[in-house]
């Protein structure tokens, strides 16, 4: 749920045709593809910084095909550019497991064709017919992770548990500057976790609760920011404590050593993203064959070890930086797990939250 307006159009791969040398059936990725089928391009919509450089080369150099990625900051905008006329422009969509419900049940995702998608029996059964699609009709696994709290530990006294909402909901903490994701439901979910209550509630009297504590919060923060924007407000010191998805903090660990990513005990989101083929997509044959690419060992490997998210795809652990997966915060143990909790679509109650985020926004009543 990675980096996650459309802020830029991105020429991953090179510029030109496709290459005129490769042969009218191209054996890669296990399955046969047919060149005169491809499109030259293929549009994938996807938040920042969430699809390895050196995937879009290799799907190019392997089917002569240009890689093309349009960028979202957050699901909800994702979803209201859909729905307001964009399926006819992208031939892929990355969306959250919630979001899939939604474009689901709004008729504009197209059925996958499974027979193109050999790869698909690369998926870790945990992460195949999943609630939300059961028997994948219409998504794939993408990548998975967690949400919780990137925190500067080298800046922030430790004379106090860290691994807690308290953090950012109880001024008397006093840590210092931080940031809330500008993600509706990530941001009134945690709201609703510090307070004992479900992150699917649709009950007016617990999401009243919610809405008072995220508006007494308001005059604290420094701000709502993007997955990657509050990353790298973390890295620069800017922010001590940033509210933001696993990949995007171990990265800015990485870089910065007293960097530590939690997940508050009180519990949190369990989050997938998924690969799907919108309605009207330039070149449904060209975005099968793109699905089928990511689902390749090593090319999830490529892309776990990018983006430093949890890859659902069994066949890449093999491939997959050996630090990376026996890091709990990537791949949470059990214990940690079962404290968490993932988004379901609620349909038209989804109102109530749309209407609690306007007034935090508003700064209203």
């Amino acid at each position: 749920m990675s980096a996650r307006g459309v802020t830029a159009l991105l020429m991953a791969a090179a510029c030109g045709g496709g290459r005129p040398d490769l042969p009218a059936v191209i054996e890669a990725h296990g399955r046969a593809v047919h060149r005169d089928s491809l499109a030259s391009q293929v549009m994938v919509f996807n938040f920042t910084d969430y699809l390895a450089p050196t995937m879009a080369r290799a799907f190019e150099r392997a089917y002569g095909v240009r890689v093309v990625v349009d960028f979202y900051d957050h699901t909800d905008a994702m979803i209201a550019k859909l729905l307001a006329g964009g399926i006819g422009q992208y031939d892929v969509v990355i969306a959250a497991d919630y979001a899939v419900s939604v474009l689901r049940e709004r008729t504009v995702l197209e059925p996958l064709n499974q027979a193109r998608l050999p790869n698909l029996a690369n998926l870790d059964s945990l992460f195949r017919d999943l609630p939300f699609d059961p028997g994948n009709r219409y998504s794939v696994c993408y990548q998975w992770g967690t949400t919780g709290l990137g925190v500067r530990t080298d800046r922030i006294d430790a004379g106090r548990p860290l691994d807690t909402w308290r953090v950012v909901f109880d001024p008397a903490y006093g840590v210092g500057p931080f940031t809330m994701l500008d993600e509706p439901r990530e941001t009134i979910g945690a709201a609703l976790a510090y307070l004992g209550l479900s992150p699917n509630t649709i009950d007016t009297a617990e999401l009243a609760r919610a809405e008072a504590l995220l508006r007494a919060q308001r005059t604290r923060i420094l701000a709502y920011a993007s997955a990657t924007g509050g990353r790298d407000l973390l890295a620069t010191g800017d922010a001590l404590v940033a509210h933001g998805y696993s990949g995007d903090i171990v990265t800015a660990r990485s870089e910065i050593p007293g960097v530590r990513y939690v997940i508050p005990r009180e519990g949190s989101i369990l989050w997938t993203d998924n690969m799907v083929i919108p309605v009207r997509a330039p070149s449904r044959y060209t975005a099968e064959v793109f699905i089928n690419f990511v689902l390749d060992a090593h090319q999830g490997a490529a892309l776990a070890n990018y983006t430093r998210f949890a890859t659902p795809n069994a066949a890449a652990l093999p491939y997959v930086d050996s630090v990376l997966v026996a890091d709990p915060a990537v791949y949470p143990p059990p214990d940690v797990r079962r404290r968490l909790t993932v988004l379901r679509d609620l349909g038209p109650a989804a109102r109530l939250y749309d209407a609690v985020w306007t007034r935090v926004m508003a700064g209203g009543r």
